[in-house]
């Protein structure tokens, strides 16, 4: 999984964490294509590898404990997002 310096900055150097804490749930669109692009590459090596290293997995459960009280529609969107793009590995998982 490749996390950009722009997902860094934002999760550690913005303070986007602090931010929800504090209750501001805004974001500005390059913040939110920034988290899309963060969960396009986590899954995208899921499908590419069939597996993610432990370490990929704790940061991107690192970053859904930040998104998941977050009340605004777009957070909300993109957390569905992740939940349909998990939907659609497991739904492609032999059985």
């Amino acid at each position: 999984m490749k996390i950009s310096e722009e997902y860094k900055r934002l999760m550690f150097d913005d303070g986007l964490p602090e931010r929800f804490r504090a209750g501001d749930f805004g974001l500005l669109e390059e913040e939110l294509v920034t988290l899309r692009d963060f969960v396009d590459s986590f899954y995208a090596s899921a499908r590419d590898n069939g597996y993610v290293p432990l370490e990929d997995f704790t940061t991107f459960m690192d970053f859904l404990a930040v998104i998941r009280d977050a009340d605004s529609s777009a957070v909300q969107n993109l957390i569905a997002e992740v939940f349909m793009k998990s939907s659609e590995i497991r739904n492609g998982l032999p059985k």
